[in-house]
């Protein structure tokens, strides 16, 4: 997996970067990240927390996601946090990646910039793709409290992880159907490679269990129109309803998606290497358009 990362940034290196660089000091560690402010931020808004995948940055994943985009015309704050060593402790047990307090480090960081009145602490939202998915998973399922929602994509729970939420969150989740990192029916993960990097449960299972933890009753679903020209792809849409309040979840299903990023412009290389990404979703949109509906102002 990490030789696929690394690809991955070398592939996505050829495009400057539009945040700025900036750092914070986390459990004694100087610790980096990048943000992208709106120019019509005028005190603190919504942000969106986006955590890069192993062997990452999050330079690399905001040219990646092109969420600058969807962050400017919604007037929000991104912010692209660095994993030591480009990854992430995202405590799946057998194979983690890290052994960071990046609990801390992303608590402390929504801290520092609520201080400094660029956030507002009420509506942060945390994203991440792969062991970034994971870390994200690992927030939802210890500080659920100080999240407004979480997106989770080409990710599912790590076998035998306790996850015991402190409330339910709205939650969104993207996975691909012919993933081969991050399994959809579970499994080993990056099962073809030598090294043991853990397991995790099927992506339907993953859903299941945050739809029981914020007492959803009832699913929907609805298909989006192929993508054109057509990339193999399908896209189905189930949202869950009659949830406790504050909560809901949606899962965003890729019929023959790989390990990617719906939506991002992965090139041929990266399509052979991880699968298809699907050109029928834009998961950066997608990202906010469930946020924003599922909160408050």
């Amino acid at each position: 997996m990490r030789f696929v990362a690394g690809l991955l940034c070398l592939c996505l290196s050829i495009a400057p970067a539009a945040a700025g660089a900036e750092t914070i000091v986390s459990g004694g560690i100087t610790r980096q990240y990048e943000v992208f402010r709106p120019a019509s931020q005028r005190g603190p808004v919504p942000a969106v927390i986006l955590l890069h995948g192993a062997g990452g940055t999050g330079a690399q994943l905001e040219r990646f996601t092109d969420f600058d985009r969807v962050a400017a015309a919604a007037g929000i704050v991104a912010i692209y946090p660095q994993g030591l060593g480009r990854n992430w402790n995202d405590h799946r047990g057998l194979g983690e990646q890290s052994d960071a307090d990046d609990r801390k480090f992303l608590l402390d960081l929504i801290d520092t910039l609520a201080a400094r009145g660029v956030v507002d602490p009420a509506r942060i939202y945390v994203a991440g793709i792969s062991n970034g998915g994971l870390m994200a998973l690992d927030m939802a399922c210890n500080y659920a409290g100080r999240l407004a929602g979480i997106g989770v994509v080409a990710a599912s729970l790590p076998r035998d992880y306790r996850c015991e939420p402190s409330r339910p969150a709205p939650i969104i989740f993207f996975h691909g159907t012919e993933d081969r990192f991050i399994p959809f029916g579970g499994g080993r993960i990056a099962g073809q490679f030598s090294a043991q990097r853990g397991n995790v449960v099927s992506a339907v299972d993953t859903v299941a269990f945050f739809a029981r933890a914020s007492g959803c009753r009832t699913r929907d679903s609805r298909t989006l129109p192929d993508p054109q020209p057509p990339d193999g792809t399908h896209v189905t849409i189930f949202s869950y309803g009659d949830c406790r309040p504050g909560s809901a979840v949606e899962s965003v299903i890729i019929e023959g998606g790989g390990h990617s990023w719906p939506g991002a412009r992965q090139g041929v290389v990266l399509d052979h290497l991880l699968g298809p990404s699907s050109g029928a979703v834009d998961t950066s949109a997608e990202l906010w358009r469930f946020f924003s509906a599922t909160t408050s102002p």
